[in-house]
């Protein structure tokens, strides 16, 4: 698309047809980005649509977009950090003694990054992200049912099945967001451990660890006594050398891992750290000190 020059139809066609082969991308699914049916896709392809004025605008900002996302900059691969390192030793503790391990702290440092590498890393291992809906015992046994392949609803029997399930497997059940937890449901998971012998590792917030601390009454005795290893992690405590792993590749001055370290030991932590680079790197096409502070003046991050 060159300039401001009219799109023809014949032109939309191609791009169309383009995009299509490019992304690999069903036609359907283009349908679907484009906001009409598929036979009107086809129709408009086949060069038979009756008002293709309606549909060449809408094919044009399509693959603008798409040109678009070619250029944009992406995410940092994964690099180990000392919370990488923290998650990784709390998940491998838990695997071996076949215990509770906990992983708490402050949000966007790198937890659940690091949840997704060890999964990669190691196939005995399984886990489930707790989402509010699924806070009960009821939504764990669903979450756990579906990574499981158990079918049968009946609550008692379900349970069971789980238990037969993880019994004697080796694995070790990962829980992602485990401060949404209830206290029952946070018991419901030590009696599944302590059943099956297999290790659970609780990766969360701060209020993870209060709910299976309690306030020294008898009834949380049992889920707090099952803690093999707990670990705090906090965005003030990321160092240099994190930031560093996660930013070497790109040849960035020193004076910009200096700004970015900064972010990141705020409460963005290293989620924030990475959004500001890939918004430097979107609206200057370099990433330096300058810019890093740019963004942070339009992102309210001081």
């Amino acid at each position: 698309m060159e300039g401001k020059q009219e799109l023809t139809y014949k032109n939309a066609i191609v791009l169309l047809k383009e995009y299509i082969q490019s992304t690999g991308k069903k036609q359907t699914d283009v349908a679907a980005e484009l906001g009409v049916s598929g036979a009107l896709v086809s129709s408009f392809l086949a060069g038979t649509y009756k008002t293709p004025h309606t549909m060449v605008p809408k094919v044009e900002e399509l693959v603008r977009l798409n040109e678009k996302k070619k250029v944009t900059p992406k995410e940092p691969d994964f690099a180990e950090t000392s919370v990488s390192r923290t998650v990784f030793n709390a998940v491998s503790y838990a695997h071996l003694r076949g215990t509770v391990s906990v992983v708490y702290g402050d949000a966007g440092v790198g937890k659940t990054c690091a949840i997704r590498e060890y999964l990669k890393k190691n196939s005995l291992a399984l886990a489930i992200t707790i989402a509010p809906t699924y806070a009960s015992i009821t939504g764990v046994n669903e979450l756990l049912a579906e990574q499981l392949g158990v079918r049968e609803r009946v609550a008692r029997r379900l349970t069971r099945e789980i238990v037969s399930k993880l019994k004697g497997s080796g694995r070790v059940l990962i829980v992602d967001e485990a401060q949404h937890l209830t206290v029952r449901a946070l018991n419901h998971l030590r009696c599944i451990s302590d059943e099956s012998g297999v290790g659970i590792a609780l990766i969360g917030n701060e209020e993870v660890y209060s709910k299976m601390r309690g306030s020294g009454q008898a009834d949380f005795a049992q889920l707090f006594s099952r803690i093999g290893m707990r670990k705090q992690v906090l965005a003030g405590r990321l160092t240099a050398e994190d930031v560093a792993s996660v930013f070497g590749g790109y040849g960035l001055e020193q004076a910009a891992l200096d700004m970015l370290t900064a972010v990141a030991r705020t409460n963005y932590g290293l989620r924030g750290a990475v959004n500001v680079f890939i918004n430097a790197a979107a609206v200057f096409g370099k990433v330096d000190r300058q810019g890093i502070v740019k963004v942070m003046k339009d992102m309210n991050i001081g």
